[in-house]
């Protein structure tokens, strides 16, 4: 880990480090935009400035808008100040503004376009003063480039942001200094990429640390703005690594089919993929290295900060998260991995108790069922919160059966849960483009049919009982994963 005390040291040390490279592209109305390391850090000093000069210096600033070139500079620009960062979902409403807010003691909130009818429109203290990123940015012009010493240690607060909340109301997840250095100057993807496309949401601790981190291994930043141009960008800024979440894998691999080496008859320079927490398809995987495609396998979580698993996947270890990195300490206590790094949470804000439960001796108690194999692999084998506990005392865990009936090409997603004792599967199909309703009924037997192959193999307790078929897509959350409540409405009772 490098030397370095806080994130303002960190950003100076990456400014000098890119100095007369471009560090920056994105498209806006169709146009191409680059954007060089002063420029970049030219804009940051300036916003922190602004920041300054409405007295909010070494204050708690939430910040909220979508994914954009704006967001980024007034995020290195609270970190400039001394300040601390408080990442708020773009898709927030008004009430759960309100009630972050007052939990984390925010004093402001700087907005963009997409958010400023949600932030005007909550209730807020009326010392919590709103500032809209773009008036900065019109403003900044008229703000010197004064210094600002305001220096954090490693152990003071720095940032705060939110779990995702599958289940239950989101944790203020806080993060210190030497926890948020660790996380970004860190080589734990050892592998030499040139552009990573940023393509995962900025206020989730996997989104920011992997551009920061990128930047730190020398690497510049393709800004994606919008996903429905997911594919466009690919052709426009054609990065090399990119990451993406597990719904986004089978129409990747379907595209790559025909596309050529790293995708190079559809315009793309596609060399390194990046996928957390993914049911990976041993078919995909083929795909992929097919087109000379490495792809990283990661698994993480917020609570332990930025520092996580990064497995180079093959062919004959398809389900493994493979091995902890240099930085990271594990053990697994009654069935449940364990994590330790540098880049470990604070605890969670205003919550003690629920620090003490998942925090024990510097350990985090992930919440992950997992087994280790004679070789050290690790294989996560479910959520120690999502076990189905049968009345016969069997236990199941709905992630293994998961995983094994996403062998079937027509399943698109699936969920497992109990109703009546008995074990469900929740099942949004993959329908053809052209789908009536004899093509449905005909993926539908398909689905039926895979599911009576699992049974035929399964012992009595893990048999599929019934068969639910769903007409949307499961919700998921900001980093594409399945939320259970929104189908089973808990995993004991679908």
């Amino acid at each position: 880990m490098c030397d370095l005390n806080n994130m303002r040291q960190v950003l100076e040390m990456l400014e000098s480090q890119m100095a007369g490279r471009r560090l920056f592209r994105y498209i806006v109305d169709g146009q191409l935009i680059d954007v060089s390391t002063e420029e970049f850090f030219c804009a940051v000093r300036k916003h922190a400035c602004a920041l300054k000069n409405r007295k909010l210096c070494g204050k708690h600033i939430g910040i909220m808008g979508q994914n954009s070139y704006e967001w980024l500079v007034n995020f290195c620009a609270i970190f400039w100040s001394g300040s601390v960062a408080v990442l708020l979902n773009w898709q927030s409403d008004a009430e759960t503004v309100e009630e972050l807010a007052e939990r984390v003691n925010i004093d402001a909130i700087l907005y963009d376009v997409s958010t400023k009818d949600v932030v005007f429109s909550a209730i807020l203290p009326e010392y919590v003063t709103t500032v809209s990123m773009q008036e900065i940015f019109s403003e900044n012009e008229k703000y010197e480039k004064t210094d600002m010493r305001v220096m954090q240690s490693p152990e003071d607060l720095a940032c705060i942001f939110f779990t995702s909340g599958t289940t239950n109301r989101s944790k203020a997840v806080m993060m210190s200094s030497r926890a948020l250095v660790a996380s970004v100057c860190s080589d734990v993807n050892d592998k030499s990429f040139h552009s990573l496309l940023a393509v995962l949401p900025f206020h989730h601790i996997s989104g920011f640390v992997m551009i920061l981190n990128a930047i730190y291994l020398g690497a510049e930043i393709c800004l994606a703005g919008n996903l429905k141009y997911f594919y466009r960008y690919l052709k426009d800024m054609k990065p090399d690594y990119v990451p993406v979440v597990p719904s986004m894998l089978p129409v990747l691999a379907r595209k790559l089919k025909k596309g050529g080496i790293h995708g190079e008859r559809l315009g793309w320079n596609l060399r390194m993929l990046h996928c957390g927490g993914a049911a990976f398809l041993p078919e995909f995987l083929q795909i992929f290295l097919q087109h000379d495609i490495i792809v990283l396998q990661g698994y993480g979580a917020s609570e332990a900060g930025g520092i996580g698993f990064m497995w180079e996947m093959t062919p004959d270890r398809p389900d493994t998260i493979g091995k902890p990195p240099a930085q990271m300490q594990v053990k697994i206590v009654d069935g449940e991995l364990y994590l330790r790094s540098e880049s470990l949470m604070m605890g969670y804000y205003g919550d003690e108790e629920g620090t003490a439960q998942v925090i024990h001796d510097g350990w985090y108690a992930t919440g992950d069922l997992c087994r280790e194999d004679e070789e050290g692999y690790l294989y996560l084998t479910g959520r120690k919160k999502n076990l189905i506990i049968l009345s016969n005392g069997e236990n199941v865990s709905p992630e293994e059966i998961e995983r094994k009936l996403y062998c079937c090409k027509e399943i698109c997603e699936v969920m497992v849960g109990v109703e009546n004792d008995m074990l469900m599967a929740a099942v949004y199909p993959e329908y053809p483009i052209q789908s009536g309703e004899n093509n449905k009924g005909t993926v539908r037997k398909e689905i039926e049919r895979a599911i009576e192959q699992y049974n035929d193999k399964a012992p009595m307790y893990k048999q599929i009982r019934q068969i639910r078929f769903m007409e949307e897509p499961f919700a998921k959350t900001a980093v594409g994963k399945l939320i259970r409540e929104s189908v089973t409405g808990g995993m004991n009772r679908i």
